[in-house]
């Protein structure tokens, strides 16, 4: 009887101890998968929380920038006489040759930053009215070889005719529409000088400047081309290289060395001296510039109004 009792009280311990061991491993295994599900949320919290702080700084440096636009406007605005709008040693364009030269235009605004420059549309040489030798002389200057010259010219002045017959390096439809991305000719004017781009020879070093990854700029032979005005083109402003395409390079030479004493107070023939389509680039920073954005515009200025004739704000 006592031997029967003691073998039974050892096996509820044996029973017991089994139990135990199987409520330990459940325990461990939830504890597991609280810690994954726990981890889990934590790493969706840190990517919410950096999307909407990254959403939020993108945002405040896109309002920075469109702030640097309106202090653009308002400082266009504020000059009655755009005719004494003037580009000086330094290529920073002014609006008074005779008085100083205008404060870098940059400010801080909260805990961010703008900056912005100013550019005449009509300093530049329109692309839809220029002549091949306009526009060779101003390929030619960029130091491009005489082929990638013909290349270029050609294909641009086939880019916006009409017709579908090639001139001799030019292109039409058929180059075009058997590249590995292909598409047509425009076969009309250029809506913008980016479409320079598209056209048989351009390269982006060519384009924007050498060593260029195509980022918004003011380098390469982007900065002499315009689509906007009637063709005549502002000699206080416009530099050395569009001069001498439309003039020649003694006539350009006396141009820039009158405006350096501020003499230059009449047009040239071909030419104006006041300004209607201006163009504003605008870039505002967060507070470490790590974000930045940037906004284009260009605006015709009618007497004291500016109308916004193109917008950009998907520059990268």
């Amino acid at each position: 009887m006592m031997q029967a009792l003691k073998y039974h009280k050892r096996g509820r311990g044996i029973l017991f101890d089994q139990s135990g061991g199987v409520a330990l491993v459940l325990v461990i295994w939830v504890i597991v998968v609280l810690i994954a599900i726990v981890g889990e949320f934590s790493y969706s919290m840190r990517t919410e929380i950096n999307i909407t702080r990254n959403f939020k700084e993108e945002e405040e440096s896109y309002q920075l920038a469109i702030a640097g636009i309106e202090m653009a406007k308002t400082e266009l605005l504020a000059q009655n006489d755009l005719s004494r709008m003037y580009m000086n040693a330094d290529n920073v364009l002014v609006f008074d040759p005779d008085a100083e030269e205008l404060p870098e235009r940059k400010a801080d605004l909260g805990k961010g930053s703008f900056e912005y420059i100013i550019m005449d549309e009509d300093g530049k040489l329109n692309l839809n009215t220029a002549t091949p030798e306009q526009l060779r002389s101003i390929f030619q200057t960029a130091g491009l070889e005489i082929e990638d010259v013909d290349t270029i010219v050609d294909s641009i002045m086939d880019w916006r005719d009409t017709d579908d017959l090639h001139l001799l390096s030019g292109a039409e439809d058929d180059y075009y529409e058997s590249l590995e991305r292909p598409y047509s000719s425009k076969d009309g004017p250029f809506d913008s000088p980016d479409e320079l781009l598209l056209v048989k020879g351009m390269k982006p070093e060519i384009f924007a400047g050498s060593g260029s990854d195509g980022e918004e700029g003011t380098g390469g032979v982007r900065q002499y081309f315009t689509v906007y005005g009637s063709g005549a083109v502002n000699m206080r402003t416009a530099p050395m290289e569009v001069i001498e395409a439309l003039m020649g390079y003694d006539f350009a030479l006396s141009i820039i060395e009158q405006r350096k004493t501020g003499g230059l107070t009449a047009p040239a023939e071909g030419g104006k001296t006041g300004s209607e389509f201006i163009t504003i680039l605008s870039t505002g920073y967060n507070s470490d510039h790590s974000v930045k954005r940037t906004v284009k515009i260009t605006v015709k200025r009618t007497g004291n109004k500016l109308e916004t004739v193109h917008w950009n704000d998907n520059i990268v």
